[in-house]
């Protein structure tokens, strides 16, 4: 009994797998969005099922205020994904569901004013109380993602490809400090960590909202 099961098994898997049905194809494929830009493969199980893995990465620099304070800021994006794709129509609409390595993540370089001053929680204090202002906001590593999409590995030749979609990182980690020079008193220390600490308080608050990232992407895939 347990070996006519086994081999009614076997048979049923090559039955969907040899069938037109499955049409198991392979794509790669190079994309662009608000993760960056990254590659992409992706393989058609069946006409319904199928899963993708990507990569994706950018860095960015620039020069911001943040809370009157002068920052030169880092972005960095990186992230890696594993998703699998359910096309309920048999055709190129798809909706993906997954999990992602999220190392997505802002550096940041406190810089004095032209004038030669930090202005910290409202208060200001010259550049030679302060050697150092730093900064750095990243969120948790492994994040699930939802969305929906266009583009199913199935024939050959180039396709056109997109998503959109959420990936839930959850509340952001920020870390904000100052180091003070060595001829800083240890009261005005004191009151430069307690105003930088209400500053970290503030970025936390703002940053709360990117707890649900949007993902936008398009690409183009090439199914062999």
């Amino acid at each position: 009994m347990k070996r006519n099961n086994l081999v009614s098994a076997m048979a049923a898997i090559w039955v969907i797998l040899a069938s037109p049905a499955s049409l198991a194809d392979t794509s790669i494929g190079l994309r662009v969005g608000t993760l960056g830009g990254g590659i992409e493969l992706a393989h058609a199980f069946t006409e319904t099922l199928g899963f993708r893995i990507s990569a994706n990465g950018l860095k960015y620099d620039r020069t911001d205020t943040y809370q009157s304070i002068d920052y030169d800021a880092k972005l960095k994006l990186e992230s890696g994904q594993l998703l699998f794709d359910w096309f309920p129509f048999s055709n190129n609409f798809r909706l993906s569901a997954g999990a992602m390595y999220n190392g997505n993540k802002l550096t940041l370089d406190g810089k004095p004013s032209p004038g030669g001053t930090y202005t910290i929680n409202g208060t200001t204090y010259s550049s030679s109380s302060i050697d150092s202002l730093n900064g750095k906001v990243d969120f948790r590593k492994a994040a699930p993602y939802f969305g929906l999409g266009y583009g199913r590995p199935v024939g050959k030749g180039f396709s056109l490809a997109a998503d959109l979609g959420v990936l839930f990182q959850g509340s952001a980690r920020s870390n904000l400090s100052a180091t003070c020079s060595a001829t800083t008193s240890a009261s005005t220390c004191a009151q430069i960590q307690s105003d930088v600490a209400a500053e970290q308080d503030k970025l936390d608050d703002d940053m709360h909202k990117y707890r649900f990232y949007p993902v936008v992407s398009i690409g183009l895939a090439y199914t062999f």
